[in-house]
């Protein structure tokens, strides 16, 4: 078999154990779908942005955020499957799709570095979304045969840091200069 296949068949079995959809019953007793986010969830994940507390977005993006620039958005909703991921809950209010949560990872080559990140909107925090975002999310990084995911919080996040304890993943934390780089090992 010659590299390029051996490589096309890897990528189609990371596709095919892939997490799709789910629904989860949370702790207020409400059922949230989760699926990967999808190119069309664009304005969905602006509105998302526009429903969060300032303290949310901090503690997401460490600064304060008006505005997703376009090209973060388009990271957000196109990615290469075999070494970046998105899960979106998903709730219908309205009428129409909301997102309620983001999680992602995303793999630098040129680093040799994952990160990940999470948001949750305030109104669902405290639910056990974050925990089940964070364990799918955790799941589809040992199908990418990824070992570590990093990512860096502002050091008073508690929340985080109780959610990341729950899913009993081993992590380490380091602390500089106000903020904490978080390393969870798969």
């Amino acid at each position: 078999m010659e590299d390029g296949e051996s490589d096309m068949l890897t990528a189609a079995k990371i596709l095919d154990s892939a997490p799709r959809e789910s629904g989860v019953v949370l702790k207020n007793g409400k059922t949230v779908r989760v699926r990967p986010v999808v190119q069309t969830d664009k304005a969905r994940i602006v509105d998302l942005l526009g429903k969060l507390s300032p303290d949310s977005i901090y503690r997401r993006f460490l600064r304060p955020v008006d505005t997703l620039p376009e090209e973060f958005l388009f990271q957000l909703t196109h990615f290469d499957d075999q070494k970046s991921y998105a899960l979106a809950a998903v709730i219908c209010e309205a009428g129409k799709e909301a997102l309620i949560a983001v999680a992602r990872l995303c793999h630098d080559p040129l680093e040799e570095t994952t990160d990940f990140a999470i948001v949750v909107r305030d109104d669902w925090q405290r639910c056990g979304l974050g925990e089940f975002m964070l364990r799918e999310l955790f799941k589809a990084g040992r199908q990418r045969n990824l070992t570590i995911l990093s990512s860096v919080i502002d050091s008073s996040n508690r929340g985080i840091k109780q959610v990341l304890r729950k899913t009993g993943c081993r992590v380490r934390y380091v602390h500089e200069k106000g903020a904490t780089k978080i390393d969870v090992f798969l």
